[in-house]
């Protein structure tokens, strides 16, 4: 109750849309029949219709296998996805922004209304296929839903303009997640920061999302890991590390250096979330042996396993998207960069493993 109250009073700053609790009926007014959470209500043309929320989120983080863990999640024949991939309504559109990066603040007229997302997607004639009654349970359909926007975690920029005088943000998107349904799980997709940072340079550069000098080169991406080093350890001089963490006024945007300080995301998320709703996946690991991977992940979500053949067929039919050609790619990050980088990361990787408690998080890095 009182997370709501916190995110309902942050409308007020553009935070929100108007109707994100007026038309979010209270947990218990969810559809008993559906395992998914839903409502029913009349839409904007007076019809009673089925509004739903995810039951899970793939929250993060961008450039970490999220496109690969989706399609693989999107196959199962319980879960079905609210978009192709990214909804970016938490992150952007909810606020009057694009679901492109890098665009102004007020580009959209409107922040997109919650009525909007619970009614967007082909996801109920999804759910209504699962219709599956299991003695001694009211759930009538077993399906779930997800939303797979993987900069859910980190993005939410343009805080000032709402919060002007703040040095942190006091409300972010997990915050306003845990509101809706506290009941949430969410995966986080991390890898190697360093490996992260090279694909995020790659791909921001390539596809034009932010101005970066092309072609490609490690050169150049020293130099911008050097610029994004020194910002940031200028901000701290300032500010604390959360607050830079989150500060887009220091943040090199090409190398996504500062999505790569997991803790202090996850910390976040950690605030408003149980440890038993929150599931971290290792890239690397998933990699090594998905088929494995798949089958945790089912059980964390309190789905079927994949029936037996079914998941190695679409592994060996499935082709990962946003590959690049090897033009648009660096071959090699120059050793006085991941020296630089292995020593900003340091401390982070420490945390991260504190937190998680396991030192694979470290990824073989100094630490």
């Amino acid at each position: 109750r009182n997370q709501r109250k916190a995110v309902v009073s942050t409308q007020s700053t553009g935070e929100n849309p108007g109707d994100m609790f007026e038309f979010l009926p209270r947990p218990d007014k969810w559809l008993k029949e559906f395992r998914n959470p839903c409502w029913q209500r009349e839409d904007n043309t007076g019809r009673l219709g089925l509004f739903c929320v995810p039951y899970f989120f793939i929250i993060g983080f961008t450039k970490s296998g999220t496109t690969d863990l989706f399609a693989v999640l999107n196959s199962h024949p319980l879960i079905s996805s609210r978009a192709s991939k990214e909804t970016h309504f938490f992150d952007r559109r909810r606020r009057g922004r694009s679901p492109r990066m890098n665009k102004n603040f007020t580009e959209e007229a409107v922040p997109h209304s919650f009525a909007f997302y619970a009614n967007w997607g082909f996801f109920r004639q999804n759910l209504l296929k699962t219709f599956y009654p299991v003695e001694g349970s009211d759930v009538l359909f077993q399906g779930i839903t997800m939303d797979a926007t993987p900069s859910n975690v980190w993005d939410n920029e343009f805080w000032e303009n709402m919060y002007p005088g703040l040095s942190e943000p006091p409300v972010t998107n997990p915050d306003t997640i845990a509101a809706i349904n506290p009941k949430s799980k969410i995966i986080f997709n991390m890898r190697d920061p360093i490996s992260r940072m090279k694909s995020a340079y790659q791909f921001f550069c390539s596809f034009g999302v932010y101005n970066c000098d092309k072609p490609v080169t490690p050169e150049k991406f020293h130099n911008l890991c050097s610029e994004a080093v020194e910002m940031f350890n200028e901000c701290l001089k300032t500010n604390t590390l959360r607050g830079c963490t989150y500060s887009t006024k220091y943040h090199q945007l090409a190398t996504h250096l500062y999505a790569s300080i997991y803790h202090i995301y996850l910390k976040d998320f950690m605030k408003v979330f149980p440890r038993e709703q929150l599931y971290f996946l290792n890239l690397e690991e998933h990699i090594a042996d998905s088929v494995a991977s798949a089958r945790r992940l089912c059980d964390f979500l309190e789905i079927p396993r994949f029936p037996d053949g079914v998941l190695e067929g679409f592994l060996e039919r499935h082709k990962v998207r946003n590959q690049l050609s090897d033009e648009k790619r660096i071959p090699y990050i120059m050793d006085e960069t991941i020296e630089m980088l292995e020593e900003f990361f340091k401390p982070h990787l420490r945390e991260l493993v504190d937190l998680l408690g396991d030192e694979k998080w470290y990824w073989k890095r100094p630490h």
